[in-house]
């Protein structure tokens, strides 16, 4: 065989393989872009989509597809994780999620004006906020930068789905399941999805363990005050633009369970939280008067509250539902009674107590009533307070290891 030929060959042969894995990416479409899914609906509902780790590029396409959406939910993991724009709360109304794991206040702003620049229709912004995730710049790692966010272009997130690693191994997994039902993580109109009943036993309190474990390696003390102080300058100016461009927004102060309230005042945190939320309050106050007929509203959800106490080493009473994952992320069914709240729905007379609408002249007065309620928590819940600040000095005798492996002076 000639090099001429041994190259023409091995060019076919190159173009044969990539076309079969981009036909398989297709008939797979495993992540709902392409509109070419053959898998039956029984064992892959159509509404539902794979997910990987970062999910920027996928949700940036999928925000550049949709059409006529009114409310748009924007946030980090805990509103990707909690809030869904399927909820009963929202009937009628076409909704999306288009929270980012990880995402900081940031990269939440290139998100929602993303979505607002693509769908003009959105009149309604629900925006969940968290200290933890408020004051950073947009990460470098994950898929940020390759995704349309940051400018890339739709073409090649489309041709990422088809080849990529991550894409082609999540489709080729989906393919393997697809005879009985695909189990893979997935998401439902950019909310994640989940299926069955809540985990349950020991592996709760594992959950809870590891998550706590983990943050107290990673936060400590108060947050860089200065950069907080330039996000909330930031968001001021969003909102005063979206005011005036007539967009509702409700700021939503996300849930967590008590255990994460008790971390904020064990590590230091406690007080910042509540000088947050103060300025957010004030932010709200001061765009009253600014031009738009948008209206903005701010409430907090991350109280001491029967629903945020449930018990993590006790089993459950056998009627209720769990409502978080872990310490920090809540499951869709509290988002609905958030939701309801919002909406007004019938549903928010369930326990009108459920989160408190800020203002500046009720402000000293919540924050006292939510400082209360935790105290009274520690006070009947002595093996849970002792429990969480063991998971605190657990986890900073391993950042104590972590640091003195990178320094060689310790």
């Amino acid at each position: 065989m000639s090099p001429r030929a041994y190259i023409a060959n091995l060019f076919a042969f190159a173009l044969s393989g990539l076309a079969l894995v981009a036909a398989l990416g297709l008939s797979i479409d495993g992540f709902g872009l392409f509109g070419t899914r053959l898998i039956a609906a029984s064992h892959f509902a159509p509404n539902l989509r794979l997910t990987v780790s970062g999910d920027r590029v996928t949700k940036a396409i999928e925000i550049a597809e949709r059409r006529d959406d009114r409310v748009l939910f924007v946030g980090d993991s805990r509103t990707q994780h909690g809030l869904d724009p399927d909820a009963p709360a929202l009937t009628g109304v076409k909704a999306y999620n288009a929270a980012l794991a990880g995402a900081s206040l940031r990269e939440q702003m290139v998100a929602l004006d993303y979505a607002l620049a693509h769908e003009p229709t959105i009149k309604h912004i629900v925006w969940g906020l968290s200290l933890e995730e408020f004051p950073f710049g947009i990460a470098a790692s994950g898929d940020y930068a390759d995704s349309p966010f940051a400018n890339r272009s739709i073409t090649s997130g489309l041709l990422r789905h088809l080849f990529a690693f991550d894409w082609v191994a999540a489709s080729a997994k989906a393919l393997l399941e697809a005879p009985h039902q695909v189990r893979a993580p997935m998401k439902r109109n950019g909310v994640a999805a989940f299926d069955g009943v809540p985990v349950e036993g020991p592996r709760v309190g594992a959950r809870f363990e590891a998550e706590l474990a983990g943050s107290a390696r990673e936060l400590r003390g108060s947050l860089p005050q200065a950069a907080l102080q330039d996000a909330q300058s930031q968001l001021a100016r969003m909102l005063a633009k979206l005011k005036a461009d007539g967009m509702d927004v409700d700021l939503v102060i996300v849930p967590m369970h008590v255990w994460r309230l008790e971390f904020f005042r064990v590590i230091g945190t406690e007080a910042q939280h509540e000088a947050w939320k103060r300025e957010l309050a004030n932010t709200v106050a001061t765009l009253a008067e600014a031009p738009g007929d948008g209206k903005i509203r701010l409430f907090d959800f991350a109280r001491a509250h029967a629903f945020t106490e449930q018990p993590v080493l006790d089993p459950l009473p056998k009627s209720e539902r769990r409502f978080f994952l872990e310490s920090s992320h809540f499951y869709p069914w509290l988002g609905e009674k958030i939701l309801a709240k919002l909406f007004q729905s019938e549903d928010a007379n369930l326990d009108p107590s459920f989160g408190t609408e800020l203002v500046p002249e009720s402000i000293d007065a919540n924050l006292a009533s939510g400082k209360s309620a935790l105290d009274a928590w520690e006070a009947s819940h002595a093996r849970d307070v002792g429990y969480v600040k063991g998971l605190i000095r657990n986890g900073e005798r391993v950042r104590g290891r972590t640091l003195a492996d990178e320094d060689p002076e310790k």
